[in-house]
């Protein structure tokens, strides 16, 4: 069975709850009024959703000239930034210098802003949401170093892995036509430095129109090269935010073959899944792209936990992803997951035992030992 096909039985569970620590139930955010000004920036004309109420507290919705920021005054960060690039945007912007002007935004109350003292000697860089490369005129291109398309993001990710996903971007409008765009971070845990909440993850989602097709790259905010393509139906349960509300049942299921991110220093492309010598972990497999979807299924469900309302087959699937989250990904994340793991084998042999025929709970007891 193909695990993003039932992720909506895996996934219905609030996805920024240990950072927020808010969590409810489908609650489509109520935004988009304050992006009239700035529509041509996502697709269709309709903002990006966020289904947590948690998140949508203390948010400005904040337009500029070549992108919109949804910022948050809980993580005093963005929560996602859109943009619509075309190929003649990209032309222009290859000629364009970066000015290096990061400032705070004055559009945001001063209790909520974020400063740039926010990000002095914390070790992180400032990260763009809406990179300044994507800009094509002197004043958009200043726009994007406002303190609200920031986010803290690991130096060496952001030089290198990252970059070479902006990149990699900008070439597909170039190629396409255009593509619409939405980055956002991903808060599994609460790791804050001062006021500012750092993500564990980033997304991007691109849809391109030319093909009809969306999906979403996810990385790990750290060092190294970790990173899969996602489908735009899992980033939305992972997440809990709907870049493309847009995009009609069909387009929206249908994955877009994203292109690998190509660093600066790096003359091909990083496999998904992969992470560097130096970087700790274990190397994902260099095969499909399922097996990658697998890993980061994994993920979603070992650290942030499970729906308790499922039906066994789900039960199964979902056991499945914390064997996949043994076998496939490294260290770093199973330090973070270890406790939610255990705590979802019981939960999982219990149902077995009150729901389930003793030959079947005896087989899959045999089955979680022998991968343990």
């Amino acid at each position: 069975m193909n695990l993003f096909a039932e992720a909506k039985k895996l996934y219905a569970f609030c996805g920024f709850v240990s950072a927020i620590g808010l969590c409810a139930g489908f609650t489509p955010s109520a935004h988009a009024e304050g992006f009239d000004a700035c529509r041509d920036h996502f697709y269709a004309g309709q903002s990006p959703e966020i289904d947590n109420p948690g998140m949508n507290r203390n948010t400005f919705p904040l337009c500029y000239e070549g992108f919109a920021v949804l910022y948050s005054g809980i993580s005093f960060t963005g929560l996602w930034s859109a943009e619509h690039l075309t190929s003649d945007h990209i032309e222009d912007a290859m000629d364009m210098k970066r000015v290096n002007a990061f400032h705070p935004d004055s559009n945001i109350p001063d209790a909520f802003r974020s400063e740039l003292s926010d990000y002095s000697h914390t070790g992180y860089d400032r990260g763009h949401l809406t990179p300044s490369g994507d800009e094509w005129d002197s004043q958009s291109q200043q726009e994007t170093f406002t303190l609200a398309n920031m986010i803290p993001q690991n130096p060496d990710n952001n030089r290198n892995l990252w970059e070479g996903i902006e990149s990699v971007t900008r070439q597909l409008a170039e190629d396409d036509g255009e593509i619409y765009v939405v980055t956002g971070p991903i808060f599994t845990k609460k790791l804050k430095v001062g006021r500012l909440l750092v993500p564990t993850m980033i997304f991007k989602a691109i849809y391109d129109p030319s093909k009809h097709k969306a999906a979403a790259y996810i990385v790990a905010n750290g060092p190294g090269n970790r990173w899969t393509q996602v489908p735009i139906p899992y980033l939305i349960e992972f997440t809990r935010i709907n870049p493309f509300p847009g995009l009609s049942d069909s387009e929206i299921k249908e994955e877009l073959p994203l292109p690998w991110p190509r660093p600066h220093d790096q003359n091909r492309g990083i496999p998904p899944g992969t992470v560097s010598p130096d970087d700790g972990g274990v190397p994902g497999s260099s095969g499909s792209s399922g097996s990658h979807h697998k890993v980061q299924e994994a993920e979603g469900s070992a650290i942030q936990g499970t729906s308790e309302n499922q039906g066994e087959s789900g039960k199964e699937e979902m056991y499945g992803a914390i064997i996949a989250l043994e076998e496939f990904i490294g260290s770093e994340v199973k330090k973070e997951a270890i406790s939610h793991y255990n705590d979802l084998k019981k939960k999982f042999m219990g149902y077995l035992k009150s729901n389930a025929s003793p030959k079947l709970t005896d087989r899959k007891e045999q089955e979680i030992q022998s991968n343990e």
